[in-house]
């Protein structure tokens, strides 16, 4: 991962502090990790399992499915399902004018009791900023996929294609309580931090600091 510090404004000195913050942020970003602070789970009440055909889809295009089943299993994101549920499948075209293919996880939603767990007020998030001077991002790589599914709830992700039934064994997008396990996550990792020094909004963390050298510090923090 590499910085690109030429457009900001910073001195010369706080410039080649350029390296120690490659350093932190490389030993981070090498692979993507899976905690074991919470799974996910999805829970439907005493909703019958919801079995849907596979929409259709044009020939040519199932190579993106196929290319994406392949990305997904290699990284053991998917695992072979025998399950009684199934969504189906469609595709969405990416900037690059390729296509991606997601899940439509409509009906499972409307079953799913929905978890009472509000996100960041945006509000709040710009007032805390009203004295900082140097600001640091980070994008968490993969985040949802980061979270694992308990084994109660992996059927209910299996997703119908033209090469069979798949399930998820991480927390899938298109979940409707995703984003809430994922923010409840964050501020338990991030307990004692967040408000002081960095913000949090899901998967998307920015480092706030009034002072260069406090800046360096909270970076190795968060």
């Amino acid at each position: 991962m590499d910085l690109d510090l030429s457009s900001a404004k910073l001195t010369q000195k706080k410039k080649n502090s350029e390296g120690i913050n490659t350093q932190i942020l490389r030993s981070i970003c090498v692979k993507t990790y899976r905690t074991n602070i919470t799974k996910h789970h999805i829970d439907v009440g005493d909703a019958r399992p919801i079995t849907l055909p596979p929409y259709r889809i044009w020939s040519p295009k199932t190579d993106y499915i196929t290319q994406g089943l392949v990305h997904l299993k290699e990284q053991n994101i998917i695992e072979p399902a025998t399950g009684p549920w199934a969504a189906p499948v469609t595709l969405q075209p990416k900037r690059d004018r390729t296509m991606r293919f997601c899940i439509d996880y409509r009906r499972l939603n409307e079953v799913t009791v929905r978890y009472v767990y509000l996100l960041p007020r945006i509000e709040d998030t710009l007032d805390a900023l009203h004295d900082a001077e140097y600001f640091s991002t980070l994008d968490l790589r993969s985040g949802f996929w980061q979270v694992e599914l308990d084994e109660e709830s992996k059927e209910k992700t299996a997703f119908v294609t033209h090469d069979g039934l798949f399930q998820f064994t991480v927390m899938s997008f298109g979940l409707t309580n995703a984003p809430a396990t994922f923010q409840r996550l964050m501020n338990v990792i991030l307990s004692g931090l967040k408000w002081r020094c960095c913000l949090v909004y899901l998967d998307d963390v920015i480092i706030v600091s009034s002072a260069f050298d406090q800046h360096l510090k909270d970076i190795n923090d968060v």
